[in-house]
């Protein structure tokens, strides 16, 4: 039986039944082999613009005897028809990446009601871009794994309004408030105030980073 790491579990918890998905930059693919042997009705394309990140997915198939997942080199969402899919998954990326992704191919989202996401940064430009698309932010998760704390995310179809500190500090984090959220936050505010001594008060950047401060001193 395949296991997980902690982060792909994360992962694979906002992950429901009956869904059409496609894992963009799906790696070696556990995630994928792990969801067709514990979720029903569901079916996945498994993609990767890697030739060796695709190969070795297969490998995992066959080893895990999975063979109905679909793989596909590729470019992320150019490699889909719109009517394959209605839920994303993208995990491991950067956000810019993730949203040159999107907005390549903003044409394949009609059929779209999930994304879960798990970026390696920018969270705050992640937040506000997929809810500017027409999504909402349903649930959040952190996880922490070999002394990483991961941010998960996943988005619906619809439209809710989100202030800064929201789209910044996450509207489900700072509602729930875990110890890791603040374990988290602790790690986040050091780093912008080590910057903010760094930075001379005319910077443009001081009172940005001064506001995000801010938001950490206030919850």
């Amino acid at each position: 039986m395949i296991k997980l790491s902690k982060r792909l579990m994360a992962i694979a918890s906002l992950i429901d039944d009956n869904l059409s998905i496609i894992d963009i930059g799906c790696d070696h693919g556990l995630l994928d082999i792990y969801l067709i042997n514990n979720r029903s009705n569901i079916s996945i394309i498994a993609n990767d613009i890697n030739k060796n990140a695709i190969e070795n997915v297969k490998r995992n198939i066959k080893k895990y005897n999975s063979l109905n997942i679909d793989v596909r080199l590729g470019n992320g969402l150019d490699i889909v028809d719109a009517n394959e899919i209605d839920t994303i998954v993208i995990s491991g990326m950067g956000t810019y990446t993730i949203i040159d992704i999107f907005e390549s191919n903003k044409n394949k989202l009609d059929n779209v009601n999930n994304i879960i996401i798990q970026s390696n940064n920018n969270l705050e430009e992640l937040r506000r871009y997929i809810t500017s698309i027409g999504y909402y932010i349903d649930d959040e998760i952190l996880v922490e794994d070999n002394n990483i704390i991961y941010t998960v995310i996943r988005f619906k179809k619809g439209i809710k309004e989100y202030n800064d500190k929201e789209l910044f500090l996450g509207p489900i984090l700072l509602k729930n408030k875990d110890d890791l959220f603040y374990k988290l936050s602790n790690i986040n505010k050091n780093k912008l105030v080590n910057i903010l001594h760094k930075l001379p008060i005319d910077n443009n950047y001081y009172d940005v980073i001064k506001k995000k401060i801010d938001y950490y001193n206030e919850i």
